[in-house]
């Protein structure tokens, strides 16, 4: 066949924030003009500012602007460009998005709409995986299928049985069920999910393979007919079915598997006709065998992993096939060169169940010993609308070990100020001695729950809350009323100034002491001997102050930036922040702790998607009184305590603030 190159000259980027800030870059890298289109959301966004000209696509829920065919055709041919690039998420594996391409005369940067229609449906997907030789995990679909239907496909497998959703991805839709009686309740809940992420309600059933691991292959190929793997990846480490923590190369892969594996993928490769970039996923038991789950017809969020092994740069070649380049790597040029491991940083707080968080990004800086793909600068929102996801973390080193440790350091380089992130939780997975020996499933977030999210209740207050005594006291970011060397003073001794601080869920009263500008007491309520902090110094910095001092005998540095909350402090070194608030003007009830609170409120920024309860009705501690969907996912808001529903001030479908409230309880006495 003979080849034909038209290089891509302009590409529009249907995609937002870090991806496609990544693929701005191997689009410059090759000369290649870059449209970028945003929501009314991401009006301010790095990708908006970065591309040679930007267009703005709708509103910012994702069905009115990123997720809208033909907002996104309509401004590639207005801005003149000859390809698109989708990204993952939002339309990349979309067949309706690929065939709109098409009749445009649009080059889609991925593969044909037919073989993404293939992969799309999973039940499809595994028919032509079994016809082209792949192992496949026993399960059942049937477009018309009931409920009941599904229940008793269920009991025919056998408990425990995976609900996934046909048009699902990234965990969206997918629901473990142990036995029959909460089969329901998953069902019901798997296909809510689906259809707010999908518009598609659809599932299929699967048996649950009991602690597996998850290994992907990544694959290319050339609309000639050649085709490539690039080894695999581990994506083990999950929560709720997202990825949490990516490697490459997997350390339960030897190189016997690796071969077996890599040419059952190429199989489906050529059994779909595919071009481009694509991952074909398995599932590996503890026996060694591995069944094929799904194909993703696009580039994963952790790609960045295998090109750190490989050194092949994986969006340049996606440009460079669609351009009609044929594949010039071949399966002997690929060689791996140690270890490299990725954390995803997200907008979430692992010790609130993993609650999204929102909010102004106070301070920002990625950290310089590891790779980090982001989209984030200080000053810039997060917001409710999209993914959790705000960078990615990439840790290459020679050896697996090594790896490990430089992710870890790198997150704790790491500053992310203005709400709670994952990037502690991160760190403390890297060096998790079950992590660094290899030896997990999918069950291992699960299973050391307990450790990773250990918070050490130490008996005095943790240095952060003694630096942010001292901030609030002093406060000097603002001008002082007195001259300095009279600040704090009377006219017969140094005052000791009460402060009411809120952090960790708790009040504490501290006491302050201080002498001089450069040193301070500070009394605690579990300690009869002050914590004394000197050679003290600080400096007003951009958005914060810096503070250096002496805790006892060990030196200390931290850095405070003042929120409407309170005041975010940082150690040196420690990839969480803690934000402590100020209550000293409260009063007692404006902070009581444990009372009955009779406003149910909304925890996030989100879209009522379901109301369990209806007034009147009584309710105990822990049950679900609603659903709200944020950043993708769904979210359940419980009861804290007994006590009988007297209001509901939302409905479904209903946008809500943080804070807002929901409904009104009245106490069980």
């Amino acid at each position: 066949m003979g080849v034909t190159i038209q290089p891509i000259r302009k590409l529009l980027i249907a995609n937002r924030n870090e991806i496609a800030r990544r693929i701005q870059r191997a689009a410059t890298a090759l000369g290649i003009q870059t449209v970028a289109v945003y929501s009314e959301a991401d009006a301010k966004a790095l990708h908006v500012r970065e591309a040679d000209e930007a267009w703005c696509i709708g509103p910012a829920p994702s069905l009115e602007s990123y997720l809208r065919i033909d907002k996104l055709i309509e401004v590639a041919k207005a801005s003149g460009a000859d390809a698109i690039h989708p990204g993952y998420g939002f339309v990349s594996e979309s067949p309706d998005f690929a065939k709109a391409c098409e009749a445009a005369g649009i080059r889609l940067v991925g593969p044909t709409s037919q073989a993404i229609a293939d992969m799309a449906d999973k039940a499809r997907a595994k028919e032509i995986a079994r016809q082209a030789g792949l192992p496949c995990i026993p399960g059942f679909n049937s477009d018309q299928a009931t409920d009941m239907d599904l229940l008793q496909a269920a009991r025919d497998i056998g408990f425990p049985v995976m609900i996934k959703a046909l048009a699902g991805g990234g965990g969206r839709g997918m629901r473990l069920v142990q036995d029959e009686a909460e089969f329901a309740a998953q069902l019901h809940s798997a296909r809510l999910e689906s259809k707010n992420a999908f518009n598609d309600d659809r599932v299929m059933l699967e048996k649950a393979i009991v602690a597996p691991r998850h290994i992907e292959i990544q694959v290319l190929a050339d609309q000639y007919g050649h085709a490539i793997h690039l080894g695999e990846r581990d994506c083990t480490v999950q929560r709720r079915h997202q990825k949490i923590v990516e490697e490459a190369p997997s350390p339960a892969v030897d190189v016997a598997l690796r071969k077996t594996m890599g040419e059952a993928a190429l199989k489906l490769v050529h059994a779909t006709g595919y071009v481009g970039a694509g991952t074909v996923e398995f599932l590996l038991d503890s026996r060694g065998e591995f069944y094929f789950i799904e194909m993703n017809t696009r580039l994963q969020v952790e790609h960045g992993v295998t090109e750190a092994i490989t050194g092949v740069d994986l969006v340049q070649w996606q440009l460079r096939i669609a351009g009609g380049e044929p594949l010039t790597l071949q399966q002997h040029d690929i060689v791996f060169t140690g270890h490299a491991i990725q954390g995803r940083l997200c907008a979430e707080d692992p010790a609130k169940d993993f609650m999204p968080q929102t909010g102004p990004v106070l301070a920002w800086s990625a950290p310089s010993l590891a790779r980090c793909d982001d989209a984030l600068q200080a000053g810039l929102e997060v917001s409710a609308w999209y993914d959790s996801l705000l960078a990615k973390v990439i840790a290459h080193a020679p050896t697996r070990e090594l790896a490990c440790q430089a992710l870890a350091n790198a997150l704790n380089q790491t500053v992310l100020i203005g709400f709670e992130h994952n990037a502690a939780y991160l760190a403390r997975i890297a060096l998790h001695p079950v992590f660094v020996a290899g030896q997990f499933s999918t069950a291992f977030l699960a299973e050391q729950a307990d450790s990773l999210l250990f918070v050490d209740e130490q008996a005095e207050l943790p240095a952060e809350a003694l630096i942010a005594s001292l901030y609030f006291a002093n406060r000097p970011d603002l001008a002082r009323t007195w001259p300095a060397p009279l600040a704090a003073y009377s006219s017969t001794r140094a005052m000791r100034r009460n402060l009411r601080l809120h952090f960790g869920g708790a009040l504490h009263t501290v006491s302050l002491e201080q002498d001089s500008l450069n040193e301070a007491r500070i009394f605690t309520e579990k300690s009869t001997e002050p914590v004394t902090l000197s050679t003290l110094q600080w400096q007003v910095v951009e958005g914060g102050v810096h503070y250096a001092a002496t805790m006892g005998t060990q030196p200390m540095r931290a850095t405070v930036w003042p929120c409407a909350e309170g005041a975010w402090v940082r150690l040196s070194g420690q990839a969480r922040a803690l934000l402590v608030a100020d209550h000293t003007l409260q009063t007692d009830s404006a902070v009581s702790q444990g009372q009955f609170q009779p406003l149910v409120k909304s925890p996030m920024n989100g879209k009522i998607t379901q109301i369990l309860v209806q007034p009147g009705q009584p309710v105990q501690a822990g049950d679900v009184l609603f659903c709200l969907e944020a950043m993708k996912m769904e979210h359940r808001i419980a009861a804290r305590s007994n006590a009988t529903v007297d209001s509901i001030l939302v409905e479904v479908g209903q946008q809500m603030n943080m804070g807002q409230t929901l409904a009104q309880l009245v106490e069980v006495k």
